[in-house]
């Protein structure tokens, strides 16, 4: 989350902890809007952890790996042109926070 003028500019909730019966479940909300995502934690054998996630409502399944700065990664558009995303971004405060 950074902030502007004092308000976050991105708010990133989890909504349902993931299990062994059903994904989680999380929100991202910027200023100008609110995207729900499913998640759920798959096998990484180069290190760091590694997750699935599906913004609810679209096709795209993007895979993400969190960790060290280093050792982050995701498959979507944002990552690969800027090397940084909401979702790397997302994942690692909910990781960080030991929520997930």
């Amino acid at each position: 989350m950074t902030e502007e003028a004092g308000m976050p500019s991105r708010v990133i909730r989890l909504l349902q902890s993931p299990d062994a019966y059903r994904p989680g479940l999380l929100v991202i909300a910027a200023k100008r809007s609110t995207q729900y995502y499913v998640f759920k934690e798959i096998p990484c054998e180069i290190g760091a952890r590694a997750f699935a996630i599906h913004r609810l409502g679209l096709g795209d399944v993007y895979h993400v790996r969190v960790g060290a700065p280093h050792d982050c990664s995701c498959e979507c558009l944002g990552f690969l042109r800027h090397g940084h995303c909401k979702h790397v971004q997302g994942l690692s405060a909910l990781v960080g926070h030991g929520l997930i």
